[in-house]
């Protein structure tokens, strides 16, 4: 089992750099957080479930969740297994 999910778009990719190097204390870090955030994305609706956590984990669009599975959102983003696929059915619905 791998720590993300599917990566199907460059934004995803950067995220989940990002998030290594981060965990890393990497200096690249930032960079890869830039490249994710000038990638295409759509903010969390105020009303998306466990939106506060999730933004601060990293993840601020469906975008940066499509793709991932319940196994990824609860290793980073300390979700419980219910409550990262009420996330990823939520995201799925915006997309």
């Amino acid at each position: 089992m791998t720590r993300f999910g599917e990566l199907r778009s460059a934004r995803r990719y950067c995220l989940a750099k990002w998030l290594i190097q981060r965990e890393l204390d990497d200096s690249t870090a930032p960079v890869w957080r830039g490249k994710q955030l000038a990638e295409p994305g759509t903010a969390l609706p105020a009303d998306f479930p466990y939106r506060t956590t999730l933004i601060a984990k990293g993840y601020l669009t469906p975008q940066d969740i499509d793709g991932a599975d319940t196994h990824e959102l609860r290793v980073n983003a300390g979700l419980l297994a219910e409550q990262a696929a009420t996330v990823i059915a939520a995201a799925a619905r915006l997309l």
